[in-house]
């Protein structure tokens, strides 16, 4: 499990950038919100312009996670450019072998430019007129031409430049290597990919043919929070929020308007009344205004040190504030996906839930948009603001609010019991106390140990003598990251951090209630003998 968690420092830089990009695509869309229009008039064309700028950078930001990602697993274990390289011409190759030998007549939301990977193709040729792009891959073009590149290139280190191929050195091998088997990759995904497109389009069906079932909206909820997970987040989305899966709705003028917030939109500017309109999107609303702000809260209040505390208050106000007014939940789930697997599990079943219990309930808040779905924000409180003075939604707000407390509530406490008690299940370690025993021996012992602090992902300790310390043994008891600083040693253990802190101290306790028994058997022998002279 430790090598899962170890994810979490390739992550932290990609994350702070997602979590920048959050921060302005917030401001952008708070610049044009309606909502806020007793504060300031976005009338302006510059007003305009820059809204538009920090929203679309803040996309952007956001959408090219996983490449920060896939560049920093490479840069990081390897003090080479060459394999960035490599996995940079394995996932070009890749999606131009998808552009040219992909199945057409699957919706158009299946298809995307990623990368600037498309081609505008002119009339005469053997393909179709017109400008071509891969299929949407999400993240499994980026996997697959990792895991090309990284083992390309550690064949190639063993590459005897012997024979006639003599002249062909290890970056020329790895390169035509990398090259061969990503077209034979490119050309798997073109027979793999429409299978994985008829399983959406099997399930947006299922869904679409009663979505008035509890159960489907529960698979739908699933479907797009992992979709997200996967990049692949405009599927679903295109398909419900803006197509005709999301339903049809056609006004006395013969207007049709398709997808859940164009029918939403279209019943508040008509006055049209569609019942659950906007049912694709109501959970968003506790999902960002409620449930982000219990983990994050919930996180911090397992910091131990009050240095630390100190550190993160700013950022965890920021945090806490972004998902209430902005309204982006996924940096959080990445995060909790990463740190926690078996919270982030539960959570996705509480959103699953969510979308049935609303849709038994008959409860809906939908969300005004237009424009790329790229600087979609779907759920901030400013969107609420404009219901919460129209009489007609007070039930619903009620209802919402109090789903909502009850959410936070419980997914606040759960997140502490996990982490102090339920994380351990995840590590194949066996049990606290074991684990913590190791620990304490790689460490030198108890009585090597000051003190011991820390916070869900580490744990931070202060030491009599640093040269006891066995960095081997640390690793093996699941440490993946060991830094020496003032205080001490930071070791970063994962979701057991939290544990193994309590384990520590309880040890520690003991210790000192075993020396201070013989104390005061020493004490009460020499009285015990005046007695007996007396």
């Amino acid at each position: 499990m430790s090598r899962w968690h170890s994810l979490l420092e390739y992550f932290q830089f990609p994350l702070k950038v997602m979590f920048f990009g959050v921060l302005l695509l917030g401001i952008g869309s708070t610049i044009v919100n309606t909502n806020v229009e007793f504060l300031w008039r976005a009338d302006s064309d510059f007003t305009l312009m820059l809204s538009e700028i920090l929203r679309y950078s803040g996309g952007f930001l956001i959408n090219i996670f996983p490449v920060l990602v896939f560049l920093k697993l490479l840069t990081k274990n390897y003090e080479d450019s060459v394999p960035v390289i490599l996995g940079f011409v394995s996932f070009f190759t890749i999606m131009v072998i998808v552009l040219f030998l992909k199945k057409t007549g699957f919706p158009e939301y299946f298809y995307s430019s990623i990368l600037g990977v498309e081609i505008n193709i002119p009339k005469g040729g053997i393909f179709t007129e017109g400008v071509h792009v891969p299929y949407n891959l999400g993240i499994f073009g980026l996997v697959l031409a990792y895991f090309i590149s990284v083992r390309m290139y550690r064949r190639s280190r063993h590459y005897s430049m012997h024979g006639i191929f003599s002249f062909i050195d290890h970056d020329a091998y790895a390169m035509l290597s990398v090259i061969f088997i990503s077209v034979l990759a490119g050309i798997m995904i073109t027979y793999i990919w429409p299978i994985v497109i008829q399983v959406f389009l099997g399930i947006f069906t299922i869904i679409r043919e009663d979505s008035s079932n509890p159960l489907n909206m529960f698979i739908y909820g699933i479907t797009e929070r992992l979709s997200a997970l996967c990049n692949l987040s405009d599927i679903p989305r295109n398909a419900f929020w803006l197509n005709e899966y999301g339903g049809t709705l056609t006004d006395s003028f013969g207007v049709v308007y398709k997808g859940d917030i164009n029918i939403w939109m279209a019943q508040q500017s008509l006055s049209i009344t569609q019942v659950n309109a906007g049912k694709f999107i109501t959970p968003f609303y506790i999902i960002n205004i409620f449930i982000m702000p219990a983990f994050i809260l919930a996180y911090y209040s397992l910091v131990s040190s009050k240095k630390d505390r100190k550190r993160y208050r700013l950022f965890i106000i920021t945090a806490v504030l972004l998902s209430i007014i902005c309204g982006n939940p996924l940096p959080i789930e990445l995060f909790m996906l990463v740190l926690s697997p078996m919270l982030y599990i539960i959570y996705i079943l509480i959103v699953g839930f969510l979308y049935a219990v609303f849709q038994i309930m008959g409860v809906s808040i939908g969300y005004s948009f237009t424009g790329s779905l790229m600087v979609a924000n779907p759920g901030s409180s400013l969107d609420l603001l404009q219901y919460l003075r129209d009489p007609k939604y007070f039930q619903t707000m009620v209802t919402i609010g109090t789903v909502g407390a009850v959410c936070f509530l419980l997914f606040f406490i759960f997140t502490r019991i996990y982490f102090k008690k339920f994380a351990i299940g995840l590590s194949s370690l066996g049990d606290s106390k074991r684990v913590a025993k190791k620990i304490v021996q790689s460490l030198g012992g108890l009585d090597n140990i000051l003190i011991v602090e820390s916070t869900p992902d580490k744990i931070t300790v202060g030491l009599d003598r640093r040269d006891k310390v066995d960095f081997s043994k640390l690793k093996e008891c699941g440490a993946y990251l060991i830094l020496e600083s003032r205080e001490g040693y930071m070791i970063r253990l994962g979701n057991i951090s939290t544990i193994v802190k309590k384990e520590i101290l309880i040890m520690k306790r003991n210790q000192m209630a075993e020396e201070e028994v013989p104390t005061k058997t020493e004490e009460k022998a020499p009285a015990s003998r005046m007695a007996a002279k007396n």
